[in-house]
């Protein structure tokens, strides 16, 4: 870490979510019809994943990799925030991977989110079960194996499996139905 961005201090906790909150904004700013990350608290989820998964001075170091040249990230341009985030993608591809992951995940998951999505005439839960997702019926000459290591059976084609000669090896494993 350059001693630039070494100096970067973070001295309280609302430092850290102002920087965490221009953060997830510059990775999902919003839009008319969609809030900005912070807006649904991303940047809450996003410390409390950094904290766990990285240990507890992870948010401060993500805030040391996004300051430029010993200004902090938060007090940056917009353009300046969109290089810092490149950078540390590049530097840092990892952490930042994480950091996207889960911000994403964060924005996404949300009730406001998943309404804007919808309102685009998408079928999307934040949760795919129990509903699931409308799936056409299975045409098999369009949905079967094309690569011939599988094949399709028609479920009244198949018949039980007799697995009493895997009793041995199954014999320390919960059976289900109990």
């Amino acid at each position: 870490m350059s001693s630039d961005k070494a100096r970067v201090k973070v001295s309280n906790p609302r430092q850290s979510s102002e920087v965490l909150e221009a953060f997830v904004d510059t990775l999902l700013p919003g839009d008319s019809l969609f809030p900005a990350a912070s807006q649904v608290g991303a940047q809450h989820v996003l410390a409390e994943r950094l904290r766990t998964h990285h240990g507890n001075d992870a948010i401060e170091r993500l805030i040391a990799l996004l300051s430029e040249q010993g200004r902090g990230f938060a007090s940056l341009s917009e353009q300046e925030r969109v290089h810092a985030v490149r950078r540390l993608e590049r530097s840092e591809p990892t952490l930042f991977a994480f950091v996207r992951a889960a911000t994403y995940f964060a924005y996404y998951q949300h009730p406001s989110v998943v309404l804007a999505v919808r309102k685009l005439g998408h079928d999307y839960n934040d949760a795919p079960q129990p509903q699931g997702y409308a799936m056409p019926a299975f045409d098999p000459a369009t949905n079967a194996p094309k690569h011939h290591r599988g094949f399709y059976k028609k479920t009244e084609e198949m018949s039980p499996v007799d697995t009493s000669s895997l009793e041995d090896l199954l014999s320390g494993l919960p059976r289900y139905p109990a």
